[in-house]
């Protein structure tokens, strides 16, 4: 049997296009999310994926790469509790000027 081969178009992330590098899976990332703050973990939603590439920790299929799925906590941590984005982006590798 022939190993299975990921297609170049199921290695993109579905929201960006961009080659997912970096493939660590949002449910992995809610989980240190929840590990910072675990009022916050509660309220990110999980994109479920059958295809795409394994996350490095959990093995689970991936879609949406980490780089995305950071942007839409930081806009969710943004309107729900403003004071602690600063910290999240400092914690979690977000470059982004506070809109604070």
């Amino acid at each position: 049997m022939k190993p299975a081969q990921i297609q170049p178009e199921e290695a993109k992330c579905i929201v960006c296009q961009e080659a997912i590098t970096n493939p660590i899976c949002p449910e992995c990332m809610r989980k240190q999310i929840k590990g910072w703050h675990p009022s916050l973990g509660e309220s990110l939603v999980i994109p479920k994926s059958e295809t795409g590439v394994r996350c490095l920790f959990c093995g689970k299929y991936m879609g949406v790469c980490a780089h995305c799925y950071s942007e839409e906590a930081d806009d969710l941590i943004g309107r729900k509790r403003p004071k602690l984005q600063k910290e999240f982006r400092e914690i979690f590798g977000l470059r982004k000027e506070a809109q604070i």
